[in-house]
């Protein structure tokens, strides 16, 4: 198995989202603010549909409405109470005859407020007489009108097939001194027209918010779902997991706040195992050391005392075995406080590769002390690498008393130090020893080794071969 400690640098959504906008110009534009500006074009786009849609739509409702008793002109009455008036009346010579326009003036009596009439002789054609339509003189009808046409681009003939105002049609009337052309203009449809066209115009309204309201009210929405999550979390509730809510900077944002919700949790599960480690482990270790303490008091009572002279001997033999025994139980302790406890960074100075050469021959010499068979190979140094020379010293100690307790001394140890490609390398191996038996694994040691390693931005990695040869390479970045 091998077992690698790595440092890379993850990047986070926002970074991604920085990284495109700086590619790409388009992402200069907040994508949020983007989506607003689409929703506005398109909700712009079906106002202009259903306003056209509902307006064109106008012609059959007034088919429809113009049945009502009342709200279309009747023409064949009208025509009819027309030619009884005509009867009596004279049709006057000319427009400008002001005595004989008042005399005919109350052959308009008939008309309602919505019908005009325009009078021309049959002879001359010329025009005699006329009477506007009382609507025509309202200034709310003459600003829908001028708005309707206004915002249609019409006029009273373009519109005439579809969406007229002005509806006309000709009679012919016989007066007591000449039979007259009648032009008579009708209006009755603006009682549907400017209603249907105030319709439109709100039905064009409803569309065209409609789009940015739904817009609106989903990102609403999604800052109050944001809001509830982080008032979750600042209650410590850390369980909740937060939706994707989409790639715009709401949507990122969810997926960042979600990210440090799941760091926090992990943070805060760590840092409980961590505290009941080092529970356990003070418990452990308290009851560890009571118990050499005790033997060791006991004999240190016997020398104090006198007792037993021939065996003072054996019992100072017995207090140096006590005190290696409580040297190791200190010793396990510091390595589960630096493995357990939260990582500090060391202060980080140019170190030559030199003194870390030194360093690690020291440990070899040590081993050949103890027994053991050394192999060294050493490639030309040169140059410093940045770290913390107390924290070295560790590492290498670790790494070596792996050696002296798991060490077959049968077989050499072999060290190997090299420079390559802005890389230092340190390569340690020895054998196995074939029987384990009461020698206890925690593998402690590797674990603050490998904290060490990371605070020096370097890599640890042990291998361990059929059970017969373990391998430990240690790499350090040279500046």
């Amino acid at each position: 198995m091998t077992k690698k400690v790595k440092f890379k640098k993850k990047r986070s959504h926002s970074n991604h989202l920085t990284a495109l906008r700086g590619k790409n110009p388009l992402w200069k534009i907040p994508r949020i603010r983007l989506q607003f500006l689409v929703t506005i074009l398109l909700s712009f786009m079906l106002a202009i549909g259903g306003f056209s849609l509902t307006w064109h739509m106008m012609p059959c409702a007034w088919k429809i409405v113009r049945h009502i008793p009342g709200m279309d002109l009747d023409r064949d009455a009208l025509k009819a109470e027309l030619t009884e008036r005509a009867k009596n009346y004279n049709l006057p010579s000319s427009e400008n005859n002001k005595q004989e326009q008042a005399a005919f003036k109350p052959f308009f009596d008939c008309l309602d407020s919505y019908t005009g009439i325009a009078i021309y002789s049959e002879d001359d054609h010329y025009c005699r007489t006329q009477h506007t339509a009382d609507i025509l003189h309202s200034k709310n009808w003459n600003f829908f009108t001028n708005m309707i046409f206004q915002i249609t681009y019409s006029n009273y003939a373009s519109v005439l097939p579809l969406n007229g105002i002005e509806d006309y049609f000709h009679i012919e009337i016989n007066f007591r001194n000449e039979t007259g052309e009648l032009y008579i203009s009708s209006f009755h449809n603006s009682r549907v027209t400017i209603p249907w066209f105030l319709f439109s115009i709100g039905i064009a309204l409803f569309l065209l918010l409609l789009l940015p309201l739904l817009f609106l009210r989903k990102k609403v929405q999604d800052i109050g779902i944001l809001k509830d999550h982080i008032l979750q979390m600042s209650g410590g509730d850390l369980n909740h997991p937060i939706a994707s809510m989409g790639n715009d900077e709401l949507g990122v944002l969810a997926r960042e706040l979600d990210q440090m919700r799941s760091t926090l949790y992990t943070n805060i599960q760590q840092e409980v195992e961590s505290r009941r480690a080092n529970q356990d482990l003070i418990t452990a270790m308290s009851h560890d050391l009571r118990t050499p303490l005790t033997i060791l008091h006991g004999y240190l009572d016997i020398l104090a005392l006198g007792r037993n002279p021939e065996q003072q001997s054996e019992y100072v033999r017995r207090c140096l075995q006590k005190t290696e025994d409580i040297q190791q139980l200190t010793d396990r302790m510091f390595e589960y406080s630096l493995v357990y406890e939260p990582p500090q960074s060391p202060l980080l100075v140019p170190i030559p590769l030199k003194n870390v050469q030194h360093m690690l021959s020291e440990h070899l010499d040590f081993l050949r002390l103890a027994g053991f068979q050394t192999s060294e190979t050493i490639a030309p140094l040169y140059g410093q690498i940045e770290g913390d020379e107390t924290s070295l010293k560790r590492l290498f100690q670790n790494l070596f008393s792996n050696v002296l307790k798991y060490g077959d001394k049968s077989e050499p140890v072999t060290l190997q130090i090299s420079q390559k490609n802005d890389i230092f390398q340190i390569i340690l191996s020895n054998a196995v020893k074939k029987d384990l038996t009461g020698i206890e694994s925690n593998r402690i040691g590797l674990k603050s080794a490998e904290k060490i390693a990371k605070m020096h931005h370097g890599t640890l990695t042990f291998t361990q071969k059929d059970k017969t040869l373990f391998l430990v390479e240690v790499t350090f970045p040279l500046p």
